[in-house]
């Protein structure tokens, strides 16, 4: 049968099914290092490389999964005979310390294609002296020398016997299109890092205005033609691969129409 779309009354949405959200987003895959030895999740920078010189792993592959095999062990821990304090920590950013003064900056990030709405995942949590572990994110865009803030967002997340899903909203200081995006997991808050604090970590995943894709994957392109339209419109899309679908929605929500 002949479906005539009124191209006022449609809308696509384009959907990615099974498509994991973040690079190794459940920590299943890890590296290994020697001299000093250390593991590291792949596609995740942490303090181990810096640490590992003082003999201490902040952040280590733990079987107390959530999904899969492994998640994220991140422990807060002393150095240097308690004069510094090391969080465990996980991002997606390149990570440097200044191993005189322990200081530590971040740079890069994720390439982005997609504004986030919000970014969760599955935690458990014993902090030490009332410690809270914290996760932070945010977008960005270079902009020559400077870069362009976009959006950020922060959470505290407190004591967790069992696995729990935590949520950390972005919030947008302006309309402008980020294309690199970060995340920063620490088993301690940002003012306080107190040794003992322990976080597991897994099953990671980020929604964005299109839903929940692969940020990897190259954005879906929908052609519509003629434009504008009277009665009837033409909906052209190329599918990157097998597993993505268009959908068509009118504005009750009920389904038009796919292509696969």
């Amino acid at each position: 049968m002949k479906k005539i779309f009124t191209i006022f009354f449609v809308f696509c949405l384009v959907s990615a099914l099974n498509a994991q959200t973040l690079p190794n987003a459940s920590f299943e895959n890890w590296q290994e290092f020697s001299f000093p030895s250390y593991m590291q999740p792949e596609f995740w920078s942490t303090p181990n490389p810096f640490t590992s010189q003082a003999t201490v792993l902040v952040v280590t592959r733990s079987e107390e999964a959530y999904s899969g095999t492994y998640s994220a062990r991140l422990e807060t821990k002393d150095l240097a005979n308690g004069l510094f304090q090391a969080p465990g920590l996980l991002t997606l950013a390149t990570f440097n310390v200044n191993l005189t003064t322990f200081e530590y900056a971040f740079g890069n990030g994720l390439p982005l294609q997609e504004k986030v709405l919000s970014f969760t995942g599955m935690y458990k949590y014993e902090g030490a002296q009332d410690d809270s572990a914290s996760v932070a994110i945010y977008c960005y865009k270079k902009d020559g020398d400077a870069y362009d803030t976009i959006g950020m967002g922060h959470a505290f997340l407190h004591d967790a016997t069992n696995w729990t899903l935590f949520e950390v909203n972005m919030n947008y200081l302006n309309d402008h299109q980020p294309d690199t995006f970060n995340v920063i997991i620490m088993s301690s808050g940002i003012a306080s890092l107190n040794p003992g604090s322990v976080m597991f970590v897994d099953s990671l995943s980020v929604n964005t205005n299109v839903g929940v894709i692969d940020l990897d994957m190259p954005k879906l392109v929908v052609n519509c033609y003629p434009n504008p339209a009277n009665d009837q419109v033409t909906f052209e899309v190329a599918l990157p691969s097998a597993d993505r679908v268009v959908s068509f929605y009118d504005l009750l929500g009920k389904e038009l129409g796919n292509i696969a």
